[in-house]
């Protein structure tokens, strides 16, 4: 009795600590469950994070678009500089990593073939990049046959070309509505041109007017003989039709010196035409005003010769006036430490290639049709050249015209002197 007395008065003093013991083991317990799953939570949300980074670090996907240019025949000489100037763009506008659809980022990897200068090579050129390539979107396309045979390829597939120029025929128009025009045309020059010859040459009353046999000059030269007269100027006789691939242009020029003209124009063609047609021009006495339409002023005057290079006009550009935009002065510095030349045809190239990809970033889709209504719906645009706007409705029957004031410069003595960008009216 005595002893299980003792042994009650001894359970009795020791239950404090045994409850405090057990108290500790469940708090114990309790922390390292909490410790638990805080560091199973810290490993999820590592774990989501690393998730993120690499979804943040995902490589971009590559947009391939197709390039029809000419790297052989009559239009090479010009067509491989639109050719590198498109690299340019490709090489900045990757390095800015712009593009972003649905999450996704690209850059653009342009696909060239080469036209060969023919209608046919143009065809063959579309098929192999829209089948084979399977390509969405073309930048290409200058003489209006190759153009209009491309344009059989690209249309019919729904795949959305920006071309380089038209002359107004049927190469372009509301025949081809995935096909739009990044730069000032044929007709749209007539107009500043006549402007600046009524303004600068008063006693100039006839122009005579050489251009190539490419199909254009019966749907565009009423329009610029319309152009002209409503300036009070008018056409010295028929205008004269020189062939494309021609080598040696005396008998054109010839012919179009017995208009006893004031002034001449020569409307289309390449630096390899105009260049000649300038110089035998001037060996042959010719003093008056000469304009070109869209040409490199620098392989003209290359071609032609110091001689010759005088009151010469063309609507481009001067590659290091001050007076150029700040985008043409970094295309041509780009150009400098790429090709160790400058040159106005990479501007041109390039900023084909700027418009469309303003238009698929207003879209927010690479489907071409949702980027061609989004482009339709832009009343203005950025160009290289400065701010643009969207038109043609009235002058082309498609409001699917870059429109910009043009560059104007001049030849004095071989050596390109910049004037100023003139206004062009594109309704």
């Amino acid at each position: 009795m005595v002893i299980l007395g003792i042994c009650l008065v001894l359970v009795m003093l020791l239950m404090p600590v045994l409850v405090s013991c057990s108290q500790e083991v469940t708090t114990s317990s309790t922390k390292a469950a909490t410790t638990t799953q805080a560091a199973a939570a810290t490993t999820k949300a590592i774990a989501t994070t690393t998730q993120a980074a690499a979804t943040t670090t995902q490589p971009a996907q590559t947009l391939k678009i197709g390039g029809l240019v000419s790297l052989t025949g009559f239009a090479s000489a010009s067509e491989s500089l639109i050719r590198d100037g498109l690299l340019l763009f490709q090489q900045w506008y990757n390095e800015q990593n712009r593009l972003t659809i649905n999450g996704t980022k690209y850059n653009i990897e342009f696909v060239f073939e080469d036209v060969q200068s023919t209608a046919e090579g143009a065809t063959a050129a579309a098929t192999k990049l829209v089948n084979d390539t399977g390509v969405k979107f073309i930048v290409g396309g200058v003489v209006p046959f190759m153009t209009l045979a491309a344009g059989t390829v690209t249309e019919p597939a729904q795949v959305l070309r920006v071309i380089l120029y038209t002359t107004h025929s049927e190469e372009y128009g509301p025949q081809t509505p995935y096909t739009f025009i990044s730069n000032d045309a044929t007709t749209d020059f007539a107009g500043p041109d006549s402007d600046y010859l009524v303004a600068n040459f008063p006693n100039v009353k006839k122009i005579a007017v050489l251009t190539p046999d490419d199909g254009g000059p019966p749907i565009f030269m009423p329009m610029v003989q319309k152009t002209i007269e409503s300036r009070g100027l008018s056409l010295a006789g028929d205008y004269v039709l020189w062939p494309l691939d021609a080598t040696d242009f005396t008998s054109y020029v010839n012919k179009a010196l017995a208009q006893k003209p004031d002034a001449i124009f020569f409307i289309n063609g390449w630096p390899i035409h105009m260049g000649p047609m300038l110089k035998i021009a001037r060996e042959a006495g010719f003093t008056g005003p000469i304009f070109g339409c869209h040409e490199d002023p620098y392989d003209i005057a290359a071609i032609a010769g110091t001689q010759a290079s005088n009151n010469f006009y063309v609507h481009n550009i001067q590659v290091d006036s001050p007076q150029m935009t700040d985008i043409i002065k970094n295309i041509m510095s780009l150009s400098q430490a790429a090709y160790n030349k400058q040159s106005p045809t990479y501007v041109w190239g390039w900023n084909s290639a700027y418009c469309l990809m303003q238009a698929i970033e207003k879209a927010g889709s690479l489907d071409t049709t949702a980027v061609k209504t989004a482009w339709e719906g832009l009343d203005k645009i950025d160009t290289v050249y400065g701010p643009g706007v969207m038109g043609g409705l009235v002058s082309y029957g498609i409001k699917h015209n870059v429109s910009y004031a043009t560059p104007f410069c001049q030849l004095v003595d071989g050596q390109v002197k910049f004037i100023g960008f003139e206004p062009v009216s594109l309704p």
